[in-house]
């Protein structure tokens, strides 16, 4: 993971993604998701890629305590900056190993954090995961597939066939933030399912804008809100396990065996 690229986002990320109008739609199916998590007597949450700390915020506000990282200190100190309730720390999430064992009876990642990291990375983690939780306590991600039907339609008619087809790379596409370059890795959820399933039983997957566009088409948007509407109804019409692999995201649960 390339921290500096992240570091110079920051104070833009919200911005860009969290205050957009498609930001907001694929946070609120992610967040449909998280309540029916929560309910299951959550009292203690490690956040891995937690960015400017918007979700860390919204579990404080339901009561839960929670430890937000990130391996970028831009994006930590923007984090601190919107509360004092949550704690905040800069760490790299292939070392949450190092924290305290049996304390988080959830590990969550939103919006493809995890994405940065590549296959040995992710065996890190896992790793790191297990060594922390006990039998019952759950993990909740939000990855970005590998067969994106947005990005291959759009990219298609762009006549960009390389673009179209690059979450199917499986060494990685290189990504461009303010000019810092560093790889993006997609994982469809048969590959987490096989990489954490000798620890956890995955308990459900669930598209995350199926119908909701990718982040990059908000300019469309913007004079469309009526149509956005229209396909955020969809995605809630369409939350099917079948389709997870097919949206720009999805979310996928396990449960510690």
């Amino acid at each position: 993971m390339q921290p500096q690229a992240f570091d110079s986002y920051a104070i833009n990320y919200d911005n860009h993604f969290t205050y957009s109008m498609i930001g907001e739609a694929q946070r609120d199916q992610v967040r449909r998701q998280l309540r029916k998590v929560i309910e299951n007597n959550i009292k203690q949450v490690l956040e891995v890629n937690c960015g400017t700390g918007e979700d860390a915020l919204w579990f404080s506000k339901k009561g839960v305590e929670v430890l937000g990282t990130d391996i970028s200190e831009g994006m930590i100190e923007v984090a601190k900056q919107k509360t004092k309730k949550v704690e905040f720390r800069q760490l790299n999430c292939i070392h949450i190993g190092s924290l305290e064992k049996d304390k988080y009876d959830l590990i969550f990642s939103n919006f493809g954090g995890l994405n940065c990291l590549n296959a040995n990375e992710l065996i890190q983690f896992r790793n790191g995961c297990d060594s922390l939780q006990k039998k019952g306590d759950q993990l909740v991600f939000v990855i970005m597939g590998t067969q994106c039907l947005w990005e291959r339609f759009y990219f298609a008619l762009k006549k960009d066939k390389d673009r179209s087809i690059r979450r199917q790379n499986k060494t990685g596409v290189e990504t461009i933030i303010n000019d810092e370059k560093f790889k993006t890795y997609y994982y469809s959820p048969e590959y987490f399912k096989e990489l954490f399933g000798d620890d956890y039983e995955c308990i459900i997957s669930k598209p995350i804008g199926l119908f909701v566009p990718p982040s990059y088409l908000e300019p469309y948007f913007l004079k469309r809100q009526l149509f956005l509407n229209v396909l955020r109804f969809a995605d809630r019409m369409c939350s099917f396990s079948f389709f997870s692999n097919f949206a720009d995201h999805y979310i996928i649960t396990f449960k510690k065996k």
